[in-house]
């Protein structure tokens, strides 16, 4: 079908004015295998002119047109939905694929006012809490620049949201320990002493020293990191969380390891790692991931997806055939809030994407358009049948 044509059919749909042959015409065309093609080719389309869209918003007539299309293509596939909401202005388009078709709405004047009955969650911001080898601690922000401490002759410096060690002393100098830590709706960026570059996801933390002058590199991580290692060969770097450890040359790889999810998952995208947890171990090559679960096995997923596992790093909340519960604890992690579930779930799963600096409400507009209901209550999320 022309996207003209198709466009033109979902604008009379959506404003109830589509005939009886229109609106067979539109869902001949939802219903067939063929046309993920085309519907894929304007998602595209959406994301780019999202890109240079000023106005993010939806209006509660938007929503009312969400509800109303969605039908539409679940009769197809009525287990899984799936949205992408890359921005406001993209999800437009982007929720045709999967069982909801929607107006692509030009504002050429006024633009709408959002509304929405949840209490409006604000994102999880840069900040951090330093702690010195004597037990003093340093709260950091985004707005933080310049020296903040010295560690013997070890300068400790912030600039927007990162924490750079700059030192100058030998390889027989005494070292101390320092760790960085991240609340729940917080992150933060590292620059070890060696030049090593750290991302510090929310509810996570890492352990290191002031200056690395033994025979090899090691850190200590809990929750979630990116790290870009610079290269030694004389000096292996280490990342050790829990039982598992992770051995590296210079690399860039991924590692979240927290406790409440179900497995430990080091995605490597450039160089050569090695996993080793026990006895067990494994080398990774790039655009592999290991999984070590809880009963501490590992696997290795061939052409694991990289983007996935750093989507985070790149300021997106993202997940992949994830269920409910899955999407929850990233949002407990960057929103700062308590989700309690009640009554039975429903089990479908999800794939889709939000911008990490949209505010709670967006994504639990859409989750809602599936069938999925919440109160917010005492400052607990609470997801509903």
């Amino acid at each position: 079908m022309d996207n003209n044509r198709l466009k033109y059919l979902l604008s009379r749909y959506a404003s109830h004015a589509a005939t009886a042959t229109e609106l067979e015409e539109l869902k001949t065309f939802l219903k067939t295998e063929d046309q993920d093609a085309q519907l894929e080719w304007m998602i595209e389309e959406a994301w780019m002119q999202s890109a240079e869209a000023e106005e993010n918003v939806f209006d509660t007539q938007s929503d009312a047109i969400l509800a109303r299309i969605l039908p539409l293509r679940a009769e197809r596939r009525p287990v899984a939905k799936t949205f992408y909401f890359k921005s406001w202005a993209a999800a437009v388009l982007l929720l045709i694929a999967v069982g909801a078709a929607f107006l692509w709405k030009k504002r050429l004047h006024q633009p709408a006012i959002a509304t929405t009955r949840h209490k409006i969650i604000q994102p999880g911001t840069d900040k951090a809490v330093l702690t010195l080898a004597n037990g003093a601690t340093i709260e950091l922000d985004s707005n933080m620049n310049g020296q903040i401490a010295q560690q013997g002759p070890v300068s400790l410096q912030t600039n927007a949201g990162q924490l750079v060690y700059k030192q100058s002393m030998s390889a027989n100098s005494t070292i101390s320990w320092n760790t960085l830590s991240t609340p729940k709706g917080g992150q933060y960026s590292l620059v070890l002493p060696d030049g090593s570059r750290v991302w510090l996801n929310a509810a996570s933390s890492l352990r290191y020293p002031t200056a690395f002058t033994g025979p090899k590199r090691t850190v200590t991580l809990t929750g979630e990191a990116y790290f870009e290692v610079q290269p030694n060969s004389a000096q292996p770097f280490f990342v050790t969380t829990g039982n598992t450890e992770v051995a590296v040359l210079g690399t860039n790889f991924n590692i979240m390891a927290y406790d409440n999810e179900n497995s430990i998952s080091t995605t490597l995208l450039q160089g050569s790692v090695k996993v080793s947890q026990q006895a067990v171990n494994h080398i990774l090559k790039p655009g592999q991931q290991s999984r070590i679960n809880e009963n501490g096995t590992m696997e290795v997923i061939d052409n694991a997806d990289t983007d996935l596992a750093i989507a985070w790093k790149n300021g997106l909340i993202s997940f992949k055939s994830a269920d409910i519960r899955t999407i929850m604890r990233q949002i407990e992690r960057w929103y700062n809030i308590d989700v309690v579930f009640k009554g039975d779930i429903p089990t479908r799963t999800f794939t889709g994407d939000i911008p990490r600096s949209a505010d709670l409400s967006a994504l639990l507009r859409l989750l809602e358009i599936s069938r999925i209901h919440f109160k917010l209550e005492n400052e607990q999320l609470i997801v509903m049948q």
